[in-house]
């Protein structure tokens, strides 16, 4: 697939990965290493680029790193006619990850990666290693509100605008503002891939329509919560203490009780924990993974 543009952090994150073909749509997968796969899931507006810190250290210790990114997200193909839902989206998750002929996988999850890959682990708990639960709206999920900035894109026509009207300069300001702690770590060139990523070929409309096709109910809580319960694995979470919109009081402490662990791993980030503290998450992860079955 050719890449319109120039930005040479997203020509560097594509000739990283390769695409993939699921159900006739072209998925992008950013992997490097070999061996035991771990599976790495993006939220919004994100894509496999979040990774991008933690995926070569995963790799460096003879791990096989992999960061898809979703349907209508990145560098995968955006159809518009497809179900955006979390639903649809763990199925397509699955259909991916035997596409790459994985059997089993240590899996990390983020964001709408949480409920999406709750769906994978549902569908086919065996496969599943591990499970590292970074910032994620599983827990209190029938009660879920879109936190600022983000409820703006679940609006007709206010979405459309505010989307467009998001140059570089703005989306830094709003990750600074409410996604990253530490703003050292994130600044205009990556404002710009991260919108690159998030408008290339459709001008966003397949983003904006996972935004309005999120499962938030009762129900849904219950089949995530149920499947990681049941899952016979080893799981953590890290959590970033500054995150404003998905805050550990609300979200993670509820979710460590419902599933008893003993602590969640706090670190010092905000939402997008992957830019703050990629290697403590890698640290932990490689952690968890050594208590597995092998």
């Amino acid at each position: 697939m050719e890449i319109q543009t120039n930005n040479k952090a997203v020509r560097s994150h594509a000739d990283s990965g390769k695409w993939v073909e699921v159900n006739g749509q072209q998925a992008f997968v950013f992997e490097k290493g070999e061996g035991v796969p771990v599976v790495c899931l993006h939220g919004v507006p994100a894509s496999s680029f979040l990774y991008r810190k933690i995926i070569p250290l995963l790799a460096e210790m003879g791990y096989r790193g992999i960061a898809p990114d979703l349907l209508g997200m990145g560098l995968s193909a955006k159809p518009k006619d497809a179900d955006y839902s979390w639903t649809s989206l763990g199925n397509w998750c699955g259909q991916l990850l035997d596409e790459l002929g994985l059997k089993q996988y240590h899996l990390v999850i983020h964001d709408i990666g949480g409920p999406i890959g709750c769906e994978l682990i549902a569908n086919a708990p065996e496969r599943v290693l591990s499970v590292t639960i970074l910032n994620t709206p599983i827990a209190n999920l029938a009660t879920f509100k879109k936190p600022f900035p983000m409820f703006f894109f679940e609006q007709a026509f206010i979405g459309e605008v505010f989307l467009q009207t998001t140059v570089p300069f703005l989306f830094r300001f709003l990750m600074h503002l409410r996604g990253v702690y530490n703003n050292r770590v994130f600044g205009l060139p990556e404002a710009r891939a991260y919108l690159y990523f998030l408008k290339r070929e459709d001008n966003g409309a397949s983003f904006l329509k996972i935004m309005r096709s999120f499962e938030a109910n009762a129900d849904k809580e219950k089949l995530y919560l149920d499947a990681l319960r049941a899952l016979d694995v080893p799981k953590q979470m890290i959590w970033g203490i500054h995150d404003k919109g998905l805050t550990l009081e609300k979200y993670g402490v509820p979710l460590q009780k419902a599933l008893r662990l003993d602590k969640i791993c706090e670190v010092q980030g905000s939402h997008f924990i992957q830019e703050d503290c990629a290697p403590a998450i890698s640290d932990q992860i490689l952690a968890l993974i050594a208590k597995s079955k092998p």
